[in-house]
């Protein structure tokens, strides 16, 4: 009696500190993690090596923690986790001894190995010492804490950084990771934990192969969905809404915010049930949920079944992870392998997501694919609860799930094959193509006897425009524009020939517009939410902004900035230049007609008419719609991206359109539509006109451009047009 009573005392001695530590380190990495981003984008610095940094993490995180499962199985918790915690101690200090942008990303490399030991090794202890009824209660609030730790991480990242300079963030990051190294150290006893077999689940806990099988799919699946949601939600959002301001983020943030909330009710109210039962409950759940966003088009429905899609993971996370806590007396071993599950799942979720919307042309079919996938992974452990908890035969059981999958598969290819279908083929002939590319999604449509040619050209297209994005974007640290930027006031940068011609040609379009458009206000706008900074700050930079100071080279080819902290965003026609690229390598595929989109912005091509419309700014709606031959149709507006700022006496919009001569959002117009013989042309002067207004506009059309044609909704929302504009 007194050595089981020591024993009990040992392991809720581990409660604390494995709650404590686990917070404390998802604390670190979420402040640091969210940093990140805006000191990469400070230093012009973003794109590829961003996304590689954090694939890194996540790539060292997955490899961590089968691992650190194992090593704890063998010689207890305590020892992997001082070893995560050092590691994660040690990380800041690499950018001290040698301070550099390299540096913070071989910062986020040992936070992914930091983070890949300890989560489940924190998991296997926890596993390994509470009570079998109370597991599912531990799980809940150790899932709370990484929520509330990810939650508070950013805010916390946010502040430390608001003096622009890396260095609160890296104190804020080892603060952290001291504090855990001494909680594991002075508060965590040695030893190993396995589960006893008194605490060894009944027949509501798995044992076999088959149930590790059950387990692991299961959770692939959850993540699965988590992954692809990340990844295409927003992207969903913005398409449905038409517009990226906070109503996107608040819908985006909804889920994570009802799984924080439904966690400590799941535990109270269903702390007790079967596992496996409450697992396909949620999972069910948050599948409807999820297949139902993919049809939703009104904010309150995404709101409403994104809330009740995160209270299904509420009641499905701490459930899977209580049974998988059963699946062995190794916690370690079990935990490891939960992880990689997992992390499998994060992967092919964005993959399958670009497969999808590939094949229907929907992004919105990617949330039914997910949620079908989802409730097929957990047919094997509706299975074990069929034979488990209902006292089915296996045979019987085997044959409903049978059944269960070969339903959910039909309708499955059924639901992909009828929307594929569903988009309008139009006249034979012609063939519709959807991917992602330039951070929007880009439709083809290719008129063409030879539906090889088609596919290949196709792909090609969307390889040029990703390569030409990579190029122009200046969040991409190796592209012309981010060398360019990061040399500002420093050194000549030879770009490529196009972001020279291209660079050029930006300048030639300012110029020409008295500077209403002015590739110089990336010294504003590559800044994170730019326009919803303060205007004093906003205006501070306006000596920066200024296309003259942009210094060409003429025998070698090489571009200046000439101050320090200026930059160039190409945004205002660098999707024109490249959808334009894509046309001209089509025609040279051998495309006779075809239309190229990307974001709402056309360019049609070939001996053939075509119909496109213009979206009314303030209603969800077509204003009209125009019939163009070989012709490029641009658009700009302030519901693109914004903000609501509420004053005391009205509510004023800021959005994403700075007229360069104030530093503040341009006011002169609510939307502009532009028709020109270029995507280039019509895209850079969308931006122009808008800043301008009708009447300047107009008469900068007159005198400069007057082949083009523009439609503008003034701010009474009055249509202004300019003669020639098609019908």
């Amino acid at each position: 009696m007194s050595m089981a009573f020591d024993e009990h005392i040992r392991r809720r001695r581990l409660l604390i500190p494995v709650l404590a530590s686990g917070f404390l380190v998802t604390l670190g990495v979420g402040l640091f993690s969210f940093a990140l981003p805006l000191v990469s984008l400070d230093a012009r610095i973003g794109g590829a090596w961003l996304g590689s940094g954090f694939a890194g993490f996540y790539l060292v995180r997955l490899l961590a923690a089968p691992l650190a499962g194992a090593w704890a199985d063998r010689q207890g918790a305590r020892r992997p986790l001082l070893i995560a915690s050092a590691i994660g101690v040690c990380a800041p200090l690499i950018h001290f001894l040698h301070p550099s942008l390299t540096a913070l990303y071989a910062t986020q490399f040992l936070l992914g190995v930091a983070s890949g030991m300890f989560r489940p090794v924190g998991m296997a202890a926890l596993g390994g010492m509470v009570e079998r009824e109370r597991l599912s209660h531990w799980f809940a609030v150790h899932a709370l804490l990484f929520n509330l730790a990810m939650f508070i991480g950013p805010l916390v990242g946010s502040a430390l950084y608001l003096g622009r300079r890396v260095e609160p963030v890296l104190f804020g990051l080892g603060l952290c990771m001291v504090a855990a190294l001494l909680v594991v150290g002075l508060f965590m006893p040695g030893g190993r934990v396995e589960r006893r077999e008194e605490d060894a689940p009944d027949r509501d806990g798995p044992t076999g192969p088959w149930d590790w099988v059950a387990v692991l799919l299961a959770v692939g699946g959850r993540t699965l969905g988590l992954g692809l949601v990340a990844a295409f939600y927003p992207i969903h959002l913005a398409m449905v809404l038409g517009h990226k301001g906070l109503v996107l983020g608040a819908l985006f943030a909804l889920p994570s915010l009802a799984v924080c909330l439904g966690l400590p009710v799941a535990a109270r109210l269903f702390g007790h049930g079967c596992r496996a039962s409450l697992t396909l409950a949620g999972m069910t759940v948050s599948a409807v949920c999820l297949f139902a966003i993919g049809t939703s088009v009104a904010p309150w429905q995404l709101a409403l079944f994104g809330i009740v899609m995160g209270l299904g993971a509420a009641l499905s996370l701490p459930a899977s992870m209580a049974l998988a806590s059963g699946l062995s007396p190794r916690q370690g071993r079990v935990f490891g392998a939960a992880h990689v599950a997992s992390g499998i799942g994060f992967v092919l979720g964005p993959l399958l997501g670009g497969l999808v919307i590939q094949a229907t042309h929907q992004v919105g079919a990617v949330f039914q694919a997910a949620a079908l996938i989802g409730l097929l992974s957990c047919l094997p452990l509706l299975a074990r609860v069929l034979m488990d908890r209902m006292h089915y035969g296996r045979g019987a059981a085997l044959t409903l799930v049978g059944l269960c999958a070969l339903v959910l598969a039909g309708a499955g290819s059924s639901m992909i094959h009828a929307q594929a279908r569903s988009v309008d083929p139009g006249p034979p002939g012609l063939h519709r193509y959807t991917d992602v590319a330039m951070g929007t999604v880009v439709n083809l449509t290719l008129a063409t006897d030879s539906r090889r040619s088609a596919d290949l050209a196709a792909r090609r297209c969307i390889a040029l425009m990703r390569e030409l994005q990579a190029d122009f974007d200046h969040r991409n640290p190796e592209g012309s524009v981010g060398r360019i930027n990061r040399a500002a006031g420093k050194n000549w940068v030879e770009p490529t020939p196009r972001a020279q011609a291209l660079i050029r040609r930006a300048v030639d379009f300012a110029r020409a517009s008295g500077g209403a458009f002015d590739p110089t206000i990336g010294a504003l706008t590559t800044s994170p939410f730019y326009y919803m900074m303060d205007e004093a700050v906003a205006r501070s930079r306006r000596g920066l902004v200024d296309y003259r100071l942009v210094r060409f080279e003429e025998a070698g080819g090489r571009i200046r900035l000439e101050r320090e902290g200026m930059a160039l965003d190409l945004g205002g026609i660098a999707k024109g230049a490249i959808i334009d690229a894509a046309v001209r390598l089509l025609r040279a595929e051998g495309i006779e007609a075809g239309i190229v989109e990307a974001g709402g912005d056309f360019h049609v091509f070939g001996d053939r008419d075509w119909t496109v419309g213009i979206r009314h700014p303030r209603a969800e709606a077509v204003h009209r719609t125009l019939t163009v031959r070989n012709q490029a149709v641009c658009g700009s507006g302030d519901y693109e991206q914004f903000v609501v700022r509420e004053t005391s006496a009205e509510a004023i919009m800021r959005h994403h359109i700075i007229d360069p001569a104030t530093m503040e959002p341009a006011r002169a117009s609510f939307g502009v539509t532009v028709v020109a013989d270029s995507a280039e042309t019509a895209d850079a002067l969308a931006t122009a006109l808008f800043i301008m207004g009708p009447e300047a506009g107009t008469a900068l059309l007159a005198e400069q451009y007057p082949g083009t044609a523009a439609l503008w909704f003034g701010p009474d929302l009055s249509v202004i047009e300019t003669a020639g504009f098609p019908r």
